[in-house]
């Protein structure tokens, strides 16, 4: 992908928040108070807390009653959340998906209950699924693995690459990972992408996955870490063993992902705030409820954090 179309992404995503800003101060006027919703999150994620949080403190403002419920990346709980929700008479839902195949199950349900239902993140397959959703805000994973792949193949293009995934199912980490590939296929690297297992997006299971990847005794150059609450787990492990000469890629953007780019702990990240998403997925709930137009799938994109930029990094 070009920098002058990075450029206008970014740009694109600047004037989306603008917005949001904006139609929300509308929304603040009209009276949609009293409404009931559920928020069903995926896991115990950080990422996904801080998305909730956000979307729940909007929701609260509008004095809407919230129910919050986590399916701990399990298929079958999410569906069953999606359930317990429409028992209970909610007026909309809006899903962090475990996996895209419950995601469309859970879609299904909430269509023949007559309940909207949106989706944050990641969505399920309409097509495959049956399952339409009423809403979808997300960034572009694929374009997050695209930009770091962009970024080895004009730094590093003879570089061995390995990663540490992502939770499998959700369709997050499978984009992360076909972008990656594609951006040095592009550019005629030669390089393969091997994955050295899934850290579920959290620290703590990316340390054993860390740990094993040194001890094989695998050469790399570059670890492309799907998120950086995975990346403080890798950065533990590879302080802990003494390992200073590898690169670290990563995605997120938040504080310490900035932090560490000034640090020279991470060479790049790509930002994906989760407030923008909520703020985003809220806004399309409220103009639904408004009888309004919105845009009903809606992807963000943003430029790649590397040092030549951090200074501009703006963080969650």
């Amino acid at each position: 992908m070009k920098l002058k179309k990075l450029v206008s992404l970014f740009i694109t995503a600047i004037l989306l928040f603008s917005l949001a800003a904006f139609t929300f101060a509308e929304a603040a006027e009209a009276d949609l108070s009293g409404k009931k919703i559920g928020l069903v999150n995926a896991g115990p994620d950080d990422y996904y807390s801080k998305l909730f949080d956000v979307y729940e403190a909007l929701a609260k403002d509008m004095g809407w009653e919230v129910t919050v419920l986590n399916s701990e990346y399990s298929p079958e709980k999410e569906i069953s959340n999606v359930q317990d929700l429409i028992t209970k008479g909610v007026d909309a839902i809006a899903v962090i998906t475990a996996n895209v195949f419950s995601a469309g199950q859970a879609a299904k349900m909430a269509n023949d209950a007559g309940v909207p239902i949106f989706f944050v993140v990641g969505r399920p397959d309409e097509e495959t699924t049956g399952g339409k959703v009423t809403g979808h805000v997300g960034f572009s994973y694929y374009n997050c693995g695209y930009m770091n792949g962009e970024w080895i193949a004009k730094n590093y293009p003879n570089a061995k690459v390995v990663s540490i995934d992502g939770f499998y199912g959700q369709g997050t980490a499978e984009a992360h990972a076909q972008g990656i590939q594609d951006a040095l296929d592009a550019h005629n690297t030669g390089i393969k992408v091997v994955s050295v297992g899934s850290g579920e997006w959290q620290r703590t299971k990316a340390i054993p996955v860390a740990q094993d990847l040194l001890a094989s005794g695998r050469e790399f150059d570059i670890v492309y870490v799907m998120n950086e609450e995975m990346t403080a787990g890798v950065l533990q492990v590879f302080e802990e063993q003494g390992v200073k000469d590898k690169i670290i890629l990563t995605t997120n953007g938040k504080e310490e992902g900035i932090e560490w780019i000034k640090a020279g702990k991470v060479a790049a990240t790509a930002p994906d705030p989760p407030s923008l998403c909520a703020h985003l997925s809220f806004q399309q709930m409220v103009r639904y409820f408004k009888g309004e137009p919105f845009e009903r799938l809606l992807t963000v994109y943003q430029d790649l954090i590397t040092k030549e930029n951090v200074d501009s990094a703006v963080p969650w």
